[in-house]
């Protein structure tokens, strides 16, 4: 975050430095009342100094401060996790099943700090919507097909003052299955997911990623019976917050 501060701040200057170059180059212009430099000489110096103002103030990184502060509101988030789902019993699910899973996302933080008066602080972070892609394969028991899914979270990122910046996660969605198993018994079905993890940012922007959740597939009873079925799925990845 400081060689990004450096940089912009090397920038800003020597934006500065042209700007005053360009008032040395007309000394009597600018130095006599009677003979006030061109207005395009003016407008071209004032443009200076908006545009090296503006580089400053916009093109700062995610961050409010050092890496691991609070995220700023209008930050983007885009990344991609991977990793295999496994089928646990609830009602009648059956546990003999294995998925493995690629999961695209784009994520916007919609609000500043917030909850720093809640239990303490224990809970103050920003939050941030996601759009997920959920695309799955059968690889352990009779779901041999895939799926495609579409899923939209709320991500909660807590605020720690270092590198990790643990989150929870919770999400509904929709999709489709080529699975025919028992536990889904029409192709069309609704998802519901919640869970957390934790993200380690190993430079100002770049974060490794890891999620563990709960992820239920059911087509809320549009056709009987409906098992639903339940997965513990675990994900890795990558993620780029700008």
């Amino acid at each position: 975050m400081l060689k990004h501060h450096s940089r912009v701040a090397i920038v800003a200057v020597a934006v500065q430095c042209c700007a005053w170059a360009a008032l040395a180059e007309q000394p009597a212009l600018i130095s006599s009342d009677a003979n006030p430099p061109p207005p395009s000489q003016v407008e071209a110096i004032q443009n200076l100094q908006k545009n090296a103002h503006i580089y400053v103030t916009e093109k700062r990184g995610p961050w409010e401060g050092e890496v691991g502060g609070p995220l700023r509101a209008g930050a983007k988030e885009i990344g991609f996790q991977a990793g295999y789902a496994a089928t646990i019993r609830m009602g009648g699910t059956q546990n003999n099943y294995g998925f493995v899973f690629a999961n695209p996302r784009f994520g916007y933080v919609f609000t500043d700090l917030i909850g720093e008066d809640v239990c303490g602080g224990f809970l103050k972070g920003n939050g941030e919507v996601v759009i997920e892609g959920l695309f799955g394969m059968g690889v352990k028991g009779k779901a041999h097909g895939g799926t495609e899914g579409l899923a939209l979270n709320y991500k909660h990122n807590f605020i720690t003052g270092t590198r990790f910046v643990p989150f929870v996660e919770l999400g509904l969605g929709l999709s489709m299955n080529q699975w025919g198993i028992h536990e889904c018994q029409s192709d069309f079905e609704f998802i519901t997911q919640i869970g957390g993890g934790c993200q380690y940012f190993f430079t100002d922007d770049w974060a490794l990623i890891v999620q563990a959740r709960w992820h239920h597939m059911s087509n809320a009873g549009l056709t009987k019976p409906n098992p639903g079925l339940n997965d513990i799925m675990f994900t890795g990845g990558v993620t780029h917050f700008f």
